[in-house]
């Protein structure tokens, strides 16, 4: 969080120093690569369809909402309604040498009968590029939440595109509720050898924290360092290919499973396949071998059954003028808290976006996953986790918009250990979205 406030209060205090260096060039390319595990994924969008740019937007919202199991747990299920008020802010800004985006959404949300929830709540997600030279890039992406519970049917988030990085949390499966802190930052320095040449090395920091509950099992507060190389080659405009370097350390303490400390490091090294069989269609192909280690582990529990596992997966994005759709599939070991600590995560999920008759667009996502604690010699339990959502709009004033969405998860603890992840829980909301006030910055 500190890492992307600070950069929120640098781009909002030098937009005119990024103004002089605007130029009719091009903003400069994405530091995102082709190797699994080093990119940043990006929102998906119909073809032809660009974001704002070199703009200040600001935005408020209401929404009243129904959830079924605000507590995400079937041990203390209560359903009740819900208000919900947000506001948006949104900079875009391009330049000859920069390009940076910044989207921070604070919502506060009220139960009628349930206390805890009437706290601030606060999402962003920042994004930066300079071109330090010709052949030079440094890029900054930063992704923070601090908030109660999960809302994908009242705070909706873009779907995004491309495969998710390995160090990133399974957003598929939800814990019970409780105020949660999350923070990804990575840095990028991309250096382009040659036309078809480019090395990348980037490093990385997350954190998640949980405010524990008296009744509930405690989870896991996690903080981990990541590092990366990884080398691309584009044989064409069609086809590319990558090898990655991945390096992951993470710290966990506070919970109860596998003892009160725990520390995992993971080395994994990757090949990707990157083509376009059409204009419209790009395809992401990955797979390698990771090595796992546990660091001095406290108890038996903590042990790890094998210290190789195969990671992979695919994806595959279609963009045309009225329908954009993604779809991927992943394998590999996961570095997150929570109840688990760390898994083998596997997961299949789906991103769609329809324009329809009048104005109306509908976007749909959801997906299965699995968290699979038998890395460790002693976790015999899993969880399979079903979710799905829609979400219709409409505009219905000059900048307001209309929205209503639903979203459904289902999961089920199976094993020995005592775990407590099964639930199913329904959220329908209602709601305005209003654009307050756009301006231009730059040129």
């Amino acid at each position: 969080m500190r890492t992307l406030f600070s950069s929120l209060i640098f781009f909002v205090l030098f937009p005119p120093v990024l103004a002089a260096q605007d130029v009719s060039g091009g903003a400069p390319a994405s530091t995102q690569g082709v190797v699994y595990g080093a990119g940043i994924q990006t929102p998906l969008r119909f073809e032809g369809e660009a974001g704002p740019r070199n703009e200040v937007s600001f935005g408020v919202g209401a929404s009243v909402l129904y959830d079924d199991n605000a507590w995400s747990t079937n041990l203390r299920r209560a359903g009740e309604e819900a208000l919900s008020f947000d506001g948006t802010l949104g900079i875009t800004r391009r330049s000859e040498h920069w390009s940076g985006s910044l989207d921070y959404v604070p919502f506060f949300l009220w139960y009628s009968a349930l206390g805890g929830f009437d706290r601030l709540n606060h999402s962003g997600t920042l994004n930066l590029n300079y071109q330090l030279t010709s052949r030079l890039t440094l890029g900054l992406h930063d992704t923070a939440t601090y908030q109660i519970g999960s809302y994908p049917a009242l705070v909706e988030q873009p779907i995004l595109s491309g495969p998710s990085p390995s160090a990133a949390q399974n957003e598929s499966i939800i814990p019970y509720t409780t105020r949660t802190l999350f923070n990804w930052s990575t840095l990028t320095l991309s250096f382009m050898k040659s036309r078809r040449t480019t090395i990348s090395l980037s490093g990385g920091y997350n954190q998640y924290k949980y405010k524990q509950q008296q009744s509930a099992q405690p989870f896991y507060n996690n903080t981990g360092l990541t590092g990366s190389l990884a080398y691309q080659y584009q044989f064409n405009e069609h086809t590319s290919i990558g090898f990655g370097l991945h390096h992951s350390d993470a710290s966990f303490q506070g919970g109860e499973v596998f003892g009160n400390r725990l520390r995992l490091q993971i080395e994994s090294a990757s090949a990707s396949l990157v083509f376009r069989p059409a204009p419209s269609v790009h395809v992401t192909v990955f797979g390698g071998p990771e090595y796992v280690r546990s660091i001095n582990p406290a108890t038996p529990l903590a042990s790890l059954a094998a210290n190789w596992q195969a990671s992979g997966g695919a994806n595959i994005t279609k963009q045309i003028r009225s329908t954009a759709v993604d779809v991927s599939l992943a394998r590999f070991v996961g570095i997150a808290g929570g109840l688990y600590a760390s898994t083998i995560d596997t997961t299949a999920s789906f991103g769609v976006r329809q324009r329809l008759v009048k104005g109306w667009e509908a976007d749909a996502s959801g997906g299965v996953a699995q968290l699979d604690a038998s890395l460790f010699k002693f976790g015999n339990s899993r969880t399979d986790g079903v979710n799905g959502g829609i979400s219709i709009t409409h505009p219905v004033l000059h900048r307001a918009i209309f929205h209503v969405s639903y979203f459904r998860w289902d999961q089920v603890t199976h094993g020995t250990l005592p775990l407590t992840y099964s639930l199913d829980r329904d959220q329908i909301a209602v709601g305005i979205d209003l654009q307050v006030k756009s301006f231009p910055i730059g040129r």
